[in-house]
């Protein structure tokens, strides 16, 4: 028998619980529900419930903690003929109704943990548990007392809405959504190369002068213009002009590469791990029920079975600066194959796993580049 405080007791009792030629039984008071590591068992009995339902989920929580192997079971032994055992009831049964109109129930029909544990948290902040049983000693049919819980758990249902609106949906939260962007220098890299290519493709030219300075070379209208990264340098020197995503030449550029139809994003490379496929990156725009606006970047690719290849999800910028090499026509006619019967379907399944294809508001997608990889 474990003492209220007694941590040495604890630990003990842990220590004989693990042990394989101790007792395979451990019985302790309340003051087991905290402060002790149990997830070597997998079997847990609460003979006695506490009034307040989050100090059960601390029990729970003692066995079902990380390095736990096996399915955690629970038996919560329910004397349904008292208060006690009737309010439990009554609580578990409006925890699984919440669970079923949000859909978030096992295959079992058992409210999910996670949403479990938010309700019962909010509820937490809300209800005096010793007034609500002292008060039910007085209504033994529990009419005040289930008016007084509906009200309550309607109150955290609400509550639980709005941190996760708050929040975003926490339950569809994905580490990659929100990597960090990378360092101004970094950036400004892209513009550069951006620019670089935009302009010898279109014939102009821009080349460095030096580590901050630039030169524009304008073939239709045989002017050159000095650019800078540096802004103070363009506050100095009037000549030379700020270069940036809305500067107006760089703007032309990004306006035209925009609006190119999808078989003209892209270009073909060498493979460089004999791998054969494609690379692709949408621009996505979703809009939620009360017309929050959420914008991203896609990047997919599949081999030529339709396989997704995540490695080269996780580096595109590998396969972006590769050295493009000549494309047939039957080339063509196979990538975009590839792009209505293999990419858009799945585009729409990432979309949907990451809850952005599921709102009312809807969502549009846009192929921004792509890259064939060949062998």
């Amino acid at each position: 028998m474990l003492k209220g405080g007694d941590q040495g007791a604890k630990t003990a009792a842990e220590k004989r619980f693990r042990s394989p030629d101790g007792p395979r039984v451990l019985i302790c008071t309340a003051a087991g529900r905290e402060g002790i590591n149990l997830q070597h068992a997998r079997i847990l009995f609460n003979f006695d419930l506490p009034w307040n339902p989050m100090d059960l989920e601390q029990r729970i929580g003692r066995i079902h903690r990380y390095g736990q192997q096996d399915t955690a079971q629970v038996y919560n032994l329910v004397l349904s003929d008292t208060i006690e055992g009737s309010i439990f009831l009554l609580l578990d049964q409006k925890l699984k109704e919440i669970g079923r109109t949000l859909g978030k129930v096992d295959e079992q029909g058992q409210i999910a943990e996670d949403l479990r544990t938010q309700i019962l948290g909010q509820l937490s902040m809300q209800l005096n548990y010793a007034s609500l049983y002292a008060e039910a000693l007085s209504d033994p049919q529990l009419k005040r007392t289930r008016v007084e819980l509906e009200a309550a758990m309607a109150n955290a249902v609400e509550a639980r809405k709005a941190v996760f609106e708050l929040f975003q949906e926490l339950d569809g939260f994905r580490l990659d959504d929100y990597k960090a962007i990378g360092s101004p220098e970094e950036g400004m890299d892209a513009l550069v190369r951006f620019t670089t290519d935009a302009a010898q493709a279109e014939g102009d030219a821009f080349t460095r002068r030096d580590e901050k300075l630039f030169a524009f070379f304008n073939r239709h209208t045989s002017t050159e213009t000095l650019l800078t990264t540096e802004r103070e340098l363009s506050l100095q020197q009037e000549s030379v002009q700020l270069l940036g995503l809305d500067h107006p030449q760089v703007a032309t550029y990004l306006r035209k590469y925009r609006e190119l139809p999808p078989e003209e994003l892209g270009l073909w490379v060498q493979s460089p791990d004999g791998q054969q496929g494609i690379l692709t990156a949408w621009a996505v725009e979703s809009r939620g029920n009360k017309g929050q606006v959420k914008r991203l970047v896609a990047v997919l690719a599949v081999d030529m079975d339709g396989r997704r290849l995540a490695s080269w999800e996780r580096q595109p910028e590998m396969l972006w600066r590769l050295p493009p090499i000549a494309s047939s026509q039957a080339q063509v006619e196979r990538k975009l194959a590839v792009l209505h019967e293999t990419l858009e379907p799945m585009l729409q399944r990432e979309l949907e796993y990451r809850g952005l294809a599921l709102s009312q508001g809807g969502f549009e997608a846009k192929l921004i580049g792509w890259v064939e990889v060949g062998v």
